[in-house]
């Protein structure tokens, strides 16, 4: 059994991608390991899942292309700086023998610098995804990096063949995400398109609302929050009118809205791996994304996979979608990214570089 400290400044505060990694890797952690999450939110109840919230000022994340941003000087960048030098004092009194920071940058270093003090390993898991963030976090020489897609694995081989990678990917609740969940009752004019996403410029969510504009008779529901939820609102209403409605419900409630839908959609530039694709296909949705290797393994024959700059295309392939009839084919795709089947990859894992050191 091992110790492992996860670090994860944003939970509490919002639930996307590495928050819900966070959460839902560490409650199937404990059935082999002692697990203590440290978090600059506020702590919600997570039945024995040790929590500890480290006050800091934090704030929905903003992502900026701002030199700042990519010298991680910019005001994010700082307040995570300061959340990990709070936590070294629980770190180093808690001997943890395996410490997974999620937010990169200043996190990182500050993690690898107490590992090699405390004898402790580090894991990284690759969610920023092919580029610059996971880059430094490999410059950084973690014990193992963790891809989330082969894609991603072959890069980092590539990047840092000395640091030892598995490829792990993320995973879904099917407990709580399944096609047997009664749909949420909406205002909205069936068929629905469905995006699930943080409102920021490389997710594209315009991309979508102009897309389903020229369709003529989809409907779009959007489930996010973010820095352009102005723009993006007022773009919906004038190009769709009554067939736009964008909601922020809590995570346990978006099975529900998932299955008001007839086919689900992210159009973003890039993505690590993207939870919300999974979730989708549990809901037995046929998912339209961007064409690229990492998301053409996650989708595979559940969706088609679009080039959304691409506008007519982009809604002829939302129709196409619509109309087909993809039977249980996004569902036995989720099936192959169980949390449990995940956690135990990831638990198979730890044990063995942790065990290599005591």
């Amino acid at each position: 059994m091992a110790k492992i400290a996860i670090l994860s400044f944003y939970s509490g505060i919002v639930e996307r991608g590495v928050e819900t990694f966070a959460h839902e890797i560490a409650k199937r952690l404990l059935k082999k390991h002692k697990i203590t999450v440290f978090q600059a939110g506020p702590i919600k109840h997570y039945p024995q899942i040790r929590v500890y919230q480290i006050k800091a000022s934090a704030c929905i994340p903003r992502p900026s292309q701002s030199f700042l941003a990519k010298a991680y000087l910019d005001f994010q960048s700082l307040k995570i700086f300061i959340f990990t030098v709070k936590v070294i004092p629980k770190i180093v009194a808690g001997k943890y023998d395996l410490i997974i920071p999620l937010n990169g940058g200043w996190q990182t270093a500050i993690v690898r610098i107490i590992t090699k003090i405390t004898n402790s390993k580090m894991l990284i898991s690759g969610h920023a995804g092919i580029g610059s963030d996971d880059a430094v976090n490999l410059f950084f020489r973690p014990d193992v990096f963790v891809a989330l897609t082969s894609a991603q694995a072959s890069w980092a081989e590539r990047l840092a063949p000395e640091v030892r990678t598995e490829f792990i990917p993320n995973g879904v609740d099917l407990a709580l995400f399944h096609s047997k969940i009664e749909p949420k009752k909406l205002s909205l004019k069936k068929p629905i398109v469905v995006c699930v996403s943080a409102l920021d410029p490389y997710k594209r969510v315009d991309l979508t609302i102009k897309a389903v504009a020229k369709t003529r008779n989809l409907s779009l529901l959007i489930l996010g929050d973010g820095q352009l939820r102005g723009y993006l609102d007022s773009l919906g209403k004038r190009l769709l009118g009554a067939r736009y409605l964008r909601l922020n419900p809590a995570y346990h409630q978006m099975p529900a809205y998932y299955r008001t839908g007839s086919v689900f959609t992210l159009a973003s530039k890039t993505e690590a791996f993207g939870i919300s694709y999974v979730e989708a296909m549990a809901c037995n949705l046929p998912v339209i994304t961007t064409n690229d290797a990492s998301r053409a393994e996650i989708i595979q024959d559940a969706g088609i996979l679009t080039n959304p700059e691409n506008i007519e295309q982009y809604a002829r392939d939302l129709l196409i979608a619509t109309k087909s009839d993809y039977r249980n084919v996004p569902y036995n795709q989720a099936l192959k990214f169980s949390w449990n089947k995940i956690a135990e990859k990831y638990s198979d894992l730890i044990a063995e570089i942790t065990q290599k050191h005591r």
